[in-house]
């Protein structure tokens, strides 16, 4: 690992499991010259939802100070106002921390949250978080690339894979993704070329690890293709639901040997020729 690069690693572990185990693989990380392990989605266990401050949150923040790993938990947060949220945050050494709250909350009594998260860690990345499946929304990865991320975390749970459509956000967003999974299968941490660098089969006493080195994701040709886009043209990506605003050109006189085409805008729910 040279200067430049920063070693990660993402771990395959069960849904609500105890703060004991989450401290046990920071401590395993530390041993393997990681400098920072992410968890899956809603990975503490806790018997009530607790605060950004609360005992399961402070008690692996004493672990990362220990050890000096940060690490990225995922937990059910619960607001001064009463409001739950589907929430991870990554705790760096020394006592530095980052939030995130899922964009899209999909389970019944969570809210959603209300920004990307994007940030400058201390180790030369710049990371965003997204959450579960958030990461199936294109225009949300989209957003941390162009936010400048070049290291996304996407802690997840549940059985349904999400390896070849990570490898393909990574690809065309020219950044690192490193997905935390519940399921030893899933959990992955692939490159900005879309190779899929490590995943559970190279696992190390339960962590899968790679080195990161941002400087390729700033290279790659999904970078160079951000540099290209036409933001102009994309107005109707920004409106909702099936109202765009396309229209079918006529057809016109066509040279001779040329061949008249015709084609359809298709909706969601009507095709229109």
């Amino acid at each position: 690992m040279d200067a430049i690069s920063f070693r990660i690693a993402v771990t395959a572990l069960e849904s609500h499991a105890d703060v004991a185990r989450h401290c046990a693989l920071i401590a395993d990380a530390a041993s393997q010259g990681v400098q920072l392990v992410a968890f899956p989605q809603a990975s503490i266990d806790a018997s009530r939802a607790e605060s950004f401050d609360g005992p399961s949150i402070r008690a692996i923040a004493a672990a990362v100070d220990d050890t000096g790993v940060a690490a990225g938990v995922g937990w059910i947060e619960r607001t001064e106002d009463g409001r739950l949220y589907d929430s991870y945050a990554i705790l760096f050494p020394g006592g530095a921390r980052v939030r995130h709250r899922k964009l899209q909350a999909s389970q019944r009594g969570l809210h959603s949250g209300a920004r990307f998260t994007v940030f400058d860690a201390p180790f030369g990345a710049r990371i965003g978080i997204l959450i579960g499946d958030d990461n199936d929304v294109v225009e949300n990865v989209r957003m941390t690339a162009l936010m400048g991320a070049t290291l996304l975390i996407a802690p997840m749970r549940r059985e349904r894979t999400h390896r070849a459509m990570l490898a393909a956000r990574a690809a065309e967003n020219g950044m690192f993704i490193a997905c935390s999974h519940t399921s030893g299968d899933d959990a992955l941490i692939a490159g900005p070329d879309g190779s899929v660098l490590t995943r559970r089969a190279a696992a190390n006493g339960g962590l899968i690890v790679a080195d990161v080195k941002p400087s390729l994701a700033e290279t790659s040709a999904g970078r160079r293709a951000l540099s290209a886009r036409r933001p102009d043209l994309y107005a109707p990506l920004a409106r909702q639901g099936d109202a765009y605003p396309l229209r079918i050109e006529p057809e016109r006189a066509m040279p001779r040997g040329s061949l008249p085409l015709s084609f359809a805008v298709v909706g969601r729910h009507r095709v229109m020729r």
